[in-house]
């Protein structure tokens, strides 16, 4: 098969895709599953098609797709009811730093476990790398009104906020791992992590904030055109994320920082309507990478990764996830159902499929591959399994509402 009909295939699937998107969306395939369905078929028929495809595609395709997502779903959180709604806030901390520090230490147990040969700092990098939430694969379950609102929006505001919170304590543990930390030592890990959460959300805040206030004024007077309007989500996500870079900061945390000042200072009306782009050029952006996923990654798992690897997948999406939250929710008012809800939602996607790209890109980290190999059966297991289970959320945890 030549590049011009694997592209007239490619296009076929998006025309289609997008022709029954709400009906897939209602059932159990999700585009994320599919597209990583197509991705490894391709690989399957022609290993060459994929040839041209590297690392640095992977990454550029995550990279941006999280940044455009986080920004658009933080946007759209109504800041003011969050804070208003303490239950809400008290839980999303909950989650963030009870929840996250217990998630990586249950899953480097386990890895150690099961994988000896993986060493202290390969276990840690691997807990690492699938302790974030990815909001894309949840989208379905975030987006059902049916389901607990405090629940559902403290799970919105971790999926936001884990990926940057994680990636500082991954490139620390990278380093570590590598005897690459230049002798830094701790106090020059610490000020790098402290600059990564400090500088990323000041930069976000102020790009969003000023951001909006410029759309506020050109969409007050004229300036622009409805349609003109509708990318500004993806541009100043781009710019909050490059800008904090930049300055030391962490771009994931800058673009999600930027989102809520955004959606804080604009009428609701504007920035659902601005959402509407952004959230199409996510979906796309986001089954492009799990096409890619599907056509570099997992065939390279499939032909290297130890039989274990399913087994720790089962358990991170399992007791790793689950119990840290069960934990975390002890004295909130949230049912046994809503913490059942809160931990099994809790799906691997493109946080950590960057992530993996680090992982690789590290020289001097020799288990990269085996704890790649693992991660990768861990993100296609939460492909398939929460894109299965996403539709039926509400009667699966809530038969009946109190």
């Amino acid at each position: 098969m030549n590049i011009h009909t694997a592209l007239v295939l490619l296009f076929a699937a998006f025309t289609l895709y997008s022709l029954v998107a709400r009906r897939l969306e209602a059932s159990i395939l999700s585009g994320p599953m599919l597209f990583t369905a197509i991705g490894y078929a391709f690989f399957s028929i022609d290993a060459a098609l994929i040839s041209p495809l590297n690392n640095s595609v992977v990454e550029f395709l995550a990279t941006a797709t999280l940044a455009i997502i986080l920004f658009r779903d933080a946007a759209n959180i109504r800041i003011s009811s969050v804070i208003a709604e303490r239950a809400t806030a008290a839980l999303s901390a909950r989650l963030l730093f009870i929840g996250i520090p217990l998630t990586i230490l249950a899953g480097t147990w386990a890895g150690l476990a099961l994988f000896p040969a993986l060493g202290l700092f390969g276990a840690l990098v691997l807990a690492i790398v699938l302790t974030p939430t990815d909001a894309a694969l949840a989208q379905p379950v975030f987006g059902n009104d049916g389901l607990p609102e405090i629940e559902r929006e403290a799970l919105d505001v971790e999926s936001g906020l884990n990926d940057g919170l994680c990636l500082p304590v991954l490139l620390i543990t990278l380093a570590l791992a590598a005897d690459t930390g230049g002798g830094e030592g701790m106090a020059g890990h610490t000020a790098f992590f402290l600059k990564q959460v400090v500088f990323g959300p000041i930069v976000g805040l102020a790009a969003g904030y000023l951001g909006a206030v410029c759309a506020g004024f050109a969409f007050d007077r004229a300036l622009s055109n409805p349609a003109g309007r509708t990318p500004i989500m993806v541009g100043l996500a781009g710019l909050a994320y490059l800008a904090a870079e930049q300055l030391g900061g962490n771009g994931f945390l800058a673009a999600f920082m930027a989102g809520l000042a955004f959606g804080w200072r604009l009428p609701a009306e504007t920035v659902e309507k601005a959402s509407n782009f952004a959230m199409t050029e996510g979906s796309i952006l986001t089954n492009l990478t799990f096409l890619i996923f599907g056509a570099v990654m997992l065939p390279r798992a499939f032909g290297t990764a130890p039989a274990p690897a399913l087994l720790y997948a089962v358990l991170s999406l399992t007791l790793v996830r689950m119990l840290p939250v069960f934990i975390a929710m002890l004295g909130t008012r949230s049912t046994g159902k809503a913490r059942l809800f809160v931990g099994w939602f809790g799906p691997r996607g493109l946080a950590s499929v960057l992530y993996l790209i680090l992982v690789v890109d590290q020289s001097g980290f020799v288990v990269a591959e085996a704890v790649t190999n693992i991660a990768v059966f861990t993100i296609l297991l939460s492909v398939i399994l929460h894109g299965v289970s996403a539709p039926f959320a509400q009667r699966v945890f809530f038969r009946t509402r109190g």
